[in-house]
């Protein structure tokens, strides 16, 4: 038998590019051919190992096993099939989750930081203020110290039983669960995967199921809504008329400016929210709402001569806020004895009139501003014909009586510039 030829002790390599002295984060995982080598007393093999570091990130380190001794491997192709076998496993490797000191609370403020940051698709600050609210009444004083590598499913099923007990509802229940799987889903390593892919288990979990027949939604009738427009005045009046009339949300409504009047419809290009102007909720939400004749004139005639400004504004020509004028509903629903609702509802009137009125569902979806459902949807042109838009307008009606010329509130002494208080408005009624 041939001798095997032994490596001498110089051409052994240096500890420091054996143990991997640097960590490195890794970037992309590749397939790895290994390297095979001989030293003085058998085979090795060295290769890059993945692992998880104490701050929850994937890296890769540089590690050397030993495949066997000259007399196991007497030959070159012996140690080759050898390192193929161990190599087979490492390219086949997925990194484990393990704990790591990163707690749910502090990917919790992570994850908060980033949302309001996002370019792609990014968060309305009503949502992040919503989520915030989430977090800091349900979530944090429950499993906030829990390590998110152990918020798995049954951390989960334990915080929906005392979320259970606290009496909230369903819908509420499955918002808050959303929040903890965005928080748990948000740690990613350098290459944009998941650290801790969790695959939630409902059945275990066992959340309570949302009967969509107790859900809230109130709306108006046509009687309700013509109520309110007799018992109301000035902006509310105004208000009234146009959430009824076109199924706008109050966030578009107060971010109507005189420009977006052509005289006969509305444009919805912007929203208000807490006083700041910002991109409406959806894509589909900006659109033009064309208004029936009689409701454009009383716009009209709200608008009086001002060529500029926001529709619904303050004295110093800030848009109102929206707490405003729920205050001024509330307190005429209360006055008619009519159960407390908000300004939605009359996006559910007004839905649900033309609907009722066989309106053509294109058209329906157009002016509410809800997206396609189907593919015949998107083909349905009938948005882009202005001529019967208008006719449909007509057609259609609002559903309840207009009145013929709006009420508008005196002035108090010294009380100038406030829409609904124009003092020419009043002498033109009164005229």
């Amino acid at each position: 038998m041939k001798p095997v030829k032994k490596e001498t002790g110089t051409s052994r390599i240096p500890p420091r590019a054996v143990d991997g002295f640097k960590e490195k984060t890794l970037s992309r995982r590749r397939h790895q051919d290994g390297q095979l080598l001989e030293l003085e007393h058998g085979w090795a093999v060295r290769f890059r190992e993945d692992y998880l570091n104490a701050n929850g990130a994937r890296c890769r380190r540089r590690v050397q096993k030993m495949l066997g001794s000259f007399e196991d491997l007497p030959s070159k192709r012996a140690a080759q099939n050898a390192m193929e076998q161990e190599l087979a496993s490492v390219n086949n490797f997925t990194v484990q989750p393990r704990s790591t000191t990163l707690c749910f609370r502090q990917a919790a403020s992570r994850w908060i930081a980033d949302c309001e940051k996002r370019k792609r698709k990014p968060i309305k600050p009503g949502v992040i203020l919503a989520w915030r609210g989430i977090l800091r009444n349900h979530i944090l004083d429950l499993i906030g110290d829990t390590p998110l590598s152990e918020v798995q499913n049954r951390t989960m099923k334990s915080l929906v039983e005392r979320l259970d007990k606290k009496g909230l509802s369903p819908a509420t229940i499955k918002n808050i669960m959303l929040v903890v799987k965005l928080v748990v889903a948000s740690l990613r390593d350098d290459d944009g995967n998941h650290i801790f892919p969790v695959k939630w288990n409902t059945s275990f979990i066992d959340a309570p199921a949302i009967d969509p027949e107790k859900q809230p939604r109130p709306k108006f009738t046509s009687a309700e809504v013509e109520q309110i427009v007799q018992a109301t005045t000035g902006r509310m009046q105004m208000a009234a008329i146009l959430f009824a009339a076109s199924g706008m949300r109050a966030g578009e409504l107060l971010g109507l400016e005189i420009r977006h009047f052509d005289g006969a419809s509305v444009k919805v290009e912007q929203e208000v929210w807490v006083g700041r102007v910002q991109e409406p909720k959806t894509r589909n939400a900006r659109r033009t709402i064309d208004l029936h004749p009689d409701v454009s004139s009383l716009l009209r005639q709200f608008i009086g001569d001002r060529s500029k400004g926001f529709l619904f504004q303050t004295e110093s020509g800030k848009p109102m806020g929206q707490r405003n004028l729920s205050r001024e509903l509330y307190s005429t629903l209360d006055s008619l004895g009519i159960s407390k609702r908000g300004f939605h509802a009359f996006r559910r009137y007004r839905n649900t009139f033309l609907r009722n009125s066989r309106c053509p569902d294109g058209l329906l979806k157009f002016w509410i501003g809800h997206a396609d459902k189907d593919l015949s949807d998107t083909y349905d042109r009938s948005r882009e014909d202005l001529q019967f838009r208008k006719d449909v307008a007509r057609s259609m009606g609002v559903g309840f009586e207009l009145p013929k010329t709006l009420s508008f509130k005196r002035p108090k002494a010294g009380e100038l510039g406030v829409i609904g208080h124009h003092e020419k408005a009043v002498e033109a009624v009164s005229l």
